[in-house]
């Protein structure tokens, strides 16, 4: 694969992948689900708390089954994978939009729209990119899930738009429609399984299995490093379109401030993966989960709308830095052996924190009159993500000790 053709494909393989996490179910259902609750409140009267809490069972969903499609993707390849989770995902979205007409229906497609988008995430796109690249891995990385921060500064402004243009269930239908035609295509014509999907014998692949990983200090503390970081930051950054409509944004300055998370995610992404590949990532990644403790700090000593756009910039720094570290770490401490289950049950924790954390957020916040009380636990919360990667230094593969 060193001739140009070879290289070509490699970079056709990122780009490809990058246009698939672009309209990935996180991007639809987590970042974009913020612009929906305020409209499907408007106009249902549901309980707004209710609405917003539904990110959490997206999460939990996607969450429990991250572990299965990690499973799947090393058993059978990514591209099969990505190539039947583009259909069902498509048809779960437009699911939301044809049967909810009251708050119990609504939920549960919510809940089935999750689980049939399950595989379209960064687990088996990841796989491909970490499968295929040794050398500049960072920087392939970072570069493929820049594509998520463009998702992030685009999407929601354009499912505001749907919705204000023609309401909230047809931006839903909209949104299935147009995953469709963008990860169907990448899944067939761009995607390819890397050399390791084509070896029948796993135990000649270098690595660590899943349990002499989670035999390992430096796993749980991984763990518990990204779900906490993601908790904090996806609870600050999916709530700002909530918080500025609380301090008197119209929606679709509200909307807006998502732009803001998504563009210093894709700074974040390219520069961080590349500075992966020259420092030690361990002492790099927790200087980088510092950022939601920040973004938290700066919306406990505000009341204006500028300072949210501020944390916006930090909230998106601190995601943009975890989705580069997370695969690559991993990579780097328990080798390609069992990839795939492992970076799915981290993947788990991750998404798990994106949910939750934005869920939670609301419930503390108390629809706005406990801001103060939110943003002060949520930047505590946000500091014991660093502290657990400072307790692990290490930076040497764990699979040389195995």
């Amino acid at each position: 694969m060193d001739t140009t053709a070879g290289r070509t494909r490699r970079i056709a393989i990122v780009l490809g992948s990058g246009a698939g996490m672009y309209l990935s179910i996180g991007i639809v259902l987590i970042y974009g689900f913020s612009v929906f609750i305020v409209p499907i409140t408007e106009d249902t009267r549901w309980d707004r708390t209710v609405v917003a809490a539904v990110v959490a069972p997206i999460a939990i969903v996607n969450g429990l089954m991250s572990p299965v499609v990690g499973a799947l993707t090393d058993r059978f390849g990514p591209r099969r994978v990505l190539t039947f989770s583009s259909v069902l995902m498509a048809l779960g979205l437009i699911g939301i939009g044809i049967v909810s007409q009251n708050l119990t229906a609504f939920i549960v497609a919510v809940v089935v729209a999750s689980l049939l988008g399950a595989a379209q995430t960064g687990v088996p796109y990841t796989y491909v990119v970490v499968g295929w690249f040794t050398a500049r891995r960072g920087l392939a990385l970072g570069v493929m899930l820049s594509f998520v921060g463009l998702g992030i500064a685009t999407v929601p402004p354009i499912l505001a738009f749907l919705i204000s243009e023609w309401g909230w269930r047809f931006a839903f239908i909209a949104a299935g429609l147009a995953a469709m035609a963008t990860t169907l295509p990448v899944a067939l014509f761009v995607i390819r399984d890397p050399p390791v999907v084509q070896k029948v014998d796993r135990a000649d692949i270098e690595g660590c299995t899943v349990r002499q990983a989670a035999e390992t200090a430096s796993f749980w503390l991984m763990l518990g490093a990204f779900f906490l970081n993601y908790f904090a930051a996806a609870a600050g950054s999916i709530s700002l379109p909530v918080v500025l409509a609380d301090r008197g944004a119209d929606p679709a300055t509200a909307a807006l401030v998502m732009s803001f998370v998504g563009l210093s995610f894709i700074v974040m992404r390219l520069g961080f993966g590349a500075l992966l590949d020259r420092f030690p990532p361990v002492p790099l990644t927790s200087l980088a989960f510092l950022s939601p403790v920040v973004g938290h700090l700066i919306l406990l000593n505000s009341e204006g709308l500028i300072p949210v756009y501020v944390s916006a910039v930090f909230f998106g720094l601190a995601t943009g830095a975890e989705g580069d570290a997370i695969g690559y770490l991993l990579a780097k401490r328990f080798g390609m052996r069992s990839f795939g289950k492992l970076f799915g049950i981290n993947y788990m924790a991750l998404t798990f924190g994106a949910g939750l954390g934005p869920a939670s957020l609301h419930i503390a916040a108390a629809e706005g009159a406990r801001y103060l009380e939110a943003f002060t636990i949520f930047a505590g919360i946000a500091l014991i993500a660093p502290v657990l990667l400072i307790l692990d230094r290490r930076t040497r593969s764990l699979t040389a000790q195995v």
